[in-house]
């Protein structure tokens, strides 16, 4: 795997479409600063899924995008692709080749691609994770990048390890599993309340459940003899409306008047049609009438014009004009004479020019040849001036080159003694500046105590507030299972809609339900509500007005039961105690005085007991009293009962309400004060965060003095060895400039040499004979040109006595053809002539033809106006008759209408049994009479039943009508139920099994979801650790190649936990005792950081890495040892490396330069190398 090509389009300062083809080993991005080669790297993470716009050096995602310039404008996207080869099949997907594309818009919106299907940032992320890519970036080593890795603490660098060993997706699981965890315990909690709050319904809802079903089975009774008394309704009704005479003599007899009257309508209408067809006649002849006028007029206007014209066509017409056509052809013969003369003349011109031609090409001939002998001669002049001018030049360079050799050297020698001096300047300043970096770091041991110190208080802290958090966290939680809890509770002590709706009338004196103001002791409640019972249920009001009152605002249907209270307890009896029973006065009480005495006269004779063995002991001495069990049994002389369940359930409710309403208010007290101390806590922890910035940035500060000192000592040490390789330099120059004066004397004397052995130059050669052929040649040109203007003069001559001979020819033949056309022309005049006289007799012979015509037809007029007047005569007649025939149609009606009501009020009387069988029963009759007619035997469920099938017997009215009273009494003696207890209670079990088997199904994911977490630390602990120690050996061989003779190596902070423990880095180059990273060189902390990440990318290897200048403080020794690792990298993975260093482009295997114009815009020039080119690098 490895990546193939980067195209990039609106991509920062790539504003065209740019396209880089990726090499497999080493590819080095070069170019100026600030041309864009960064933006290469950046446009790697970007595509590979990086969300942090500071990473990519920007403030904002849209930063991205092309900015434009001032010759360009700014782009609205920016789109980057990036194709991977995928032959190996490192990632798992089903293609050698993966194309991943993001593309963002400056409107905000942002897309993903895999090849060229939409995808979301998790599948890019977790596409490239399986190969070791992760969301860090850990294989792009960006600038700046270097220093984060050495300053990064314990558990960063370990994020960078997992991230390599691609343990980051097991965490992202373990987290994604605490966080179902978490939330699947706050679901149980809420499951948990709900299922305990339905189980305290359950038991109240059951028995109104039982009672509604015992009322569907009465009602069940009382709508069979409902339903079938009703079909014997219908039944009856229908056979005496068909007993009843229907009205078919009636019928008979308007049917034979309506006859009579349908056909005088249809005599009336043929009439009245006839009529109509009479004036369309009329209609018809009188349009006839005008169109027979015009056209006799147009018939007589054609004759008048067919007359004028064969007066035109018989008038002679024009004559031919021009010459005949016998003279133009004998002018044609005559120019025919002179054409042959000038064909003679014509043939006499060509042949004296081309015996002039060939005279000048034989002299051209010659005066070549002699050109060719005069061009060779001064050559020879020439190459004979160049070569003494060639060794002249030699000699003066010579005596040049000795001259600047010599100022050279006598500068050299003063320079050389300056550098001496500044050599040990620098040595001094060096020595300075390493006693400060001491002093400097005596006084970093006191900062990081203090560092240290303000670390533990904000830990402290920070426990501190872990531990309020925790707290409030508790507090709040049971605050909303109490919230919840009430809100079950208010649902449980809720009230009938009745109640609420007499309340609602806000009557005077009228304060509220009985048990709404009762005060009952807790656990007394079931039994107080039996005691009570409908009593408890009844409102209160202050005086019998007011209870009267409150009836006269209800209409007679609604129940109303109102307990009036008294003004003391006069006239009350005594509540009587006995033995260890306790008084229900003592249990139940009220805080209004009326009602308390009311309580009084209800519950004086009544006690309370706890088995019903003591209540029946009481009873053999007291006869007279109430009994009731604390379990809500109600035993009294003559009568044993139980009631108040669903009383004493809303008053154990409401109890339960006031106290979780109480405890509501300290929760919540609690939950806030909670809350004021995580605040006043987290400010705590602020202020010490605040105090271990201040502390870090104090030491930061002092290792910035350090590493400026530091940095002194080496600029001096740097400087020293730059003056003394210049010195060295110097001499090496000295000597190589007495080599080059040796050079140039020799060169100097052999020149001269050589020109003293050169002969003289000739004079210019002989050109005589030369020119008097060129003149020649001249002179025949000229006749030439004069015998070529005589002939092309012939030749002119010749074609226009052509011309002139066939002009004349095609002009006699125009003329005889149009002395022929006008022959044809008169002719047909003639012939038109006659036809139009023809056509003019025909159009007379047609007016007179239309005039006879117009008078028959006013002839025909006239008889029709006749018969339409007695057709109307005819009409009037039938409407006189239709109206004596409707009169009696009428009187007919009348007495067929009396006969109707009869059969109407039957029919009235089976549409309501039919409305009410469809209201009632919501049966069509038909289909009650099918299901429940007289015809059919009754079942008896009263009877008792052994098997499915109830027994039947036949219909008789009056037993029918006896169940149905029988039920009706049934249903008035178990009075109001509520009819959706039964589907409630169903519907409550349900919700019920449904909650338990939610939480089992809940407890069964949470062990789950616990065993994948274990799973997850264990897999994380082996291959981190398998990956720590891979990495540790690796860093440790590093290190020793990069730093010879130092030691270094990789530690972890809690080698017993390894699913937190950190990772520490040890270096100490050779020669020196630091304890910190810190206070190395630069190019040290960058090979230091150069080694851990080589390490982490030899013990897991990824595709590829990308550098961006991380060797730029590099010297030329580290750089090789540097340039050694990346190489052993190029056998497993592909390198792309940002650099200005030549010997780091010597080992590329491809180059890309990236340039700026001064448009701003980014863009690319590639070249691969071979080992040829690449060795040609390095000549100067």
């Amino acid at each position: 795997m490895f990546l193939k090509t980067l195209s990039m389009r609106g991509f920062k300062s790539f504003a065209s479409a740019t396209r880089l083809e990726l090499e497999p080993g080493i590819t080095c991005v070069v170019g100026p600063n600030g041309s864009g080669k960064s933006n290469v790297v950046d446009a790697l993470a970007w595509v590979m899924g990086e969300q942090g716009a500071k990473n990519l050096r920007g403030g904002k995602m849209e930063d991205v995008i092309f900015a434009g310039t001032s010759k360009r404008q700014a782009l609205g996207r920016a789109e980057v692709s990036l194709t991977i080869d995928n032959a190996d099949g490192a990632i798992p997907i089903d293609y050698t080749e993966v194309t991943i594309s993001r593309t963002l818009f400056r409107s905000g919106g942002s897309e993903y691609a895999v090849n060229g299907a939409p995808a979301r940032l998790l599948d890019i992320q977790e596409l490239l994770s399986d190969s070791g890519l992760g969301k860090e970036m850990h294989v792009i080593v960006g600038q700046g990048q270097l220093d984060q890795v050495l300053h990064a603490d314990p558990f960063e660098r370990r994020g960078i390890i997992e991230e390599a060993a691609g343990v980051l997706k097991h965490r992202r699981r373990k987290e994604k599993a605490v966080r179902k965890l978490n939330g699947l315990q706050t679901n149980l909690d809420r499951l948990q309340d709900l299922r305990a709050e339905l189980a305290r319904q359950l038991g109240p809802l059951g028995k109104q459940a039982r009672a509604a079903q015992r009322a569907a089975t009465v009602q069940a009774e009382l709508r069979d003899a409902s339903a079938r008394l009703l079909a014997d309704d219908i039944v009856q009704t229908q056979a005496a409306l068909q007993n009843t005479g229907n009205a078919r003599e009636e019928s008979q007899q308007r049917q034979v008047v309506q006859a009579r009257i349908e056909q005088l309508e249809q005599d009336i209408a043929e009439a009245r049609a006839s009529a109509v067809k009479a004036e369309q006649d009329n209609d018809r002849l009188a349009q006839l009438l005008r169109r027979l006028g015009r056209t006799a007029t147009r018939a007589t206007a054609a004759a008048g014009r067919a007359r004028d014209r064969v007066e035109f066509l018989r008038t002679p017409a024009q004559k031919l004009s021009g010459d005949a056509p016998e003279a133009l052809l004998e002018r044609a013969e005559h120019f025919r004479g002179e054409l042959s003369d000038a064909e003679d003349q014509q043939s006499r011109r060509a042949q004296s020019l081309e015996e002039l031609a060939q005279a000048r090409n034989e002299i051209s001939g010659k005066l070549d040849t002699a050109e060719a002998a005069l061009k060779a001669a001064r050559a020879e002049i020439a190459e004979k001036v160049r070569i003494r001018a060639g060794l002249e030049s030699d000699v003066e360079t010579a005596q040049r080159a000795l001259e600047g050799i010599s100022r050279e050297k006598d500068e050299a020698a003063p320079a050389r003694e300056k550098l001496l001096a500044d050599i040990e300047s620098a040595r001094a300043e060096a020595q300075r500046a390493e006693a400060a970096v001491a002093d400097l770091e005596q006084e970093q041991t006191g900062v990081d105590d203090a560092v240290q110190a303000a670390a533990d208080a904000t830990a402290r802290a920070q426990a501190a507030v872990d531990e309020a958090d925790t707290r409030s966290a508790e507090l709040t939680g049971e605050l909303r299972k109490t919230e919840a809890r009430i809100e079950a509770l208010q649902i449980s002590a809720s009230h009938s809609a009745s109640a609420d709706d007499l309340l609602a009338l806000e009557i005077d004196g009228v304060t509220g339900r009985v048990e709404d103001l009762l005060e009952i002791e807790a656990g007394f409640e079931t039994a107080a509500a039996a005691a009570l019972g409908p009593f408890a249920q009844a409102l209160f009001a202050d005086t019998h007005q007011a209870g009267l009152a409150l009836l006269e605002n209800t209409d007679g249907s609604t129940d109303v039961d109102t307990v009036i209270g008294a003004d003391s307890h006069e006239g009350s009896p005594e509540p009587i105690a006995i033995g260890s029973a306790r008084r229900a006065v003592d249990v139940v009480s009220a805080s209004n005085l009326g009602l308390r005495t009311a309580l009084r006269a209800v519950l004086s004779r009544t006690v309370i007991v706890e088995e019903s063995e003591q209540a029946l002991a009481l009873l053999q001495e007291h006869p007279d009293l109430t009994c009731v069990t604390r379990s809500g049994t109600v035993i009294e002389t003559h009568r044993v009962r139980r009631s108040g369940r669903a009383e004493a359930a809303r008053a154990e409710a409401r109890n339960a309400l006031a106290e979780a309403q109480g405890g509501i208010d300290e929760l919540a007290l609690a939950a806030a004060e909670a809350a004021e101390e995580v605040k006043r806590l987290r400010e705590a922890l602020r202020e010490a965060r605040s105090q271990e910035q201040r502390a870090q940035e104090a030491r930061r500060d002092a290792e910035a003095r350090i590493i400026r000192a530091q940095g002194a000592v080496t600029a001096a040490s740097e400087r020293v060895q730059l003056l003394e390789a210049e010195v060295e330099r110097l001499d090496a120059r000295s000597a190589q400039l007495d080599k080059r004066q040796t050079q140039a004397e020799e060169q100097r004397e052999k020149a001269q040499a050589a020109l003293a052995g050169l002969d003289t130059v000739d004079a210019e050669p002989d050109t005589e004979d030369r020119d008097r052929l060129a003149q020649e040649h001249t002179q025949l040109g000229e006749e030439v040109m004069e015998a070529r203007i005589a002939a092309r003069s012939a030749d002119d001559r010749v074609r226009f006595l052509a011309d002139r001979i066939d002009s004349l020819r095609r002009k006699a033949r125009a003329q005889q053809a149009e002395r022929e056309r006008l022959q044809r022309e008169e002719q047909a005049r003639k012939l038109l002539a006659d036809r139009t006289q023809a056509a003019g007799e025909v159009a007379e012979e047609l007016a007179q033809h239309l005039a006879e015509r117009e008078k028959s037809v006013e002839a025909e007029h006239a008889a029709l106006q006749e018969s339409r007047t007695a057709a109307g005569e005819q009409a009037e007649k039938l409407r006189e008759n239709l109206d004596e025939q409707r009169g009696e149609l009428a009187k007919l009606a009348e007495a067929e209408h009396a006969a109707a009501l009869k059969r109407e009020r039957f029919v009235l009387r089976l549409e309501e049994l039919n409305r009410r069988a469809e209201q009632e029963i919501g049966l069509s009759a038909q289909n009650l009479i099918e299901q429940f007619g007289p015809h059919l035997d009754v079942p008896d469920f009263t009877a008792d039943v052994d098997g499915d099938e109830l027994p039947t017997r036949p219909f008789v009215r009056t037993e029918v009508e006896g169940v149905q009273k029988k039920a009706e009494r049934e249903m008035k003696r178990i009075g109001k139920v509520n009819p959706l207890a039964l589907e409630e209670f169903t519907a409550l079990q349900e919700r019920h099994d449904y909650l338990e088997k939610q939480i089992n199904d809940i407890e069964e994911t949470r062990e789950d979801l616990r065993g994948m977490v274990s799973q997850i630390d264990e897999l994380v602990k082996e291959v981190f650790a398998e990956a720590f120690a891979d990495t540790a050996r690796e860093f440790t061989d590093i290190f020793s190649r990069l730093f010879p003779g130092g030691e270094g190596s990789l530690s972890l902070t809690d080698p017993d936990d390894m699913l937190t423990t950190g990772v520490e880095v040890f270096a100490r180059p050779a020669g020196k005792r630091v304890r910190r990273l810190s206070l190395l060189s630069g190019g040290e902390r960058s090979l230091v950081a150069v080694a851990i990440l080589v390490a982490i990318f030899k013990a897991r290897p990824s595709p590829f890495y990308v550098m961006d200048e991380v060797e730029a403080a590099l010297d030329d020794v580290n750089l090789s040892r540097l340039l050694g690792v990346f190489k052993e990298l190029q056998e497993s993975s592909q390198l792309i490396v940002i650099t200005h260093q030549k010997r780091t482009m010597e080992i590329a295997d491809a180059l890309y330069g990236v340039t700026m114009g001064g448009d701003g815009i980014s863009k690319v020039v590639s070249q691969r190398l071979v080992s040829s080119v690449r060795g040609a690098a390095g000549d100067p």
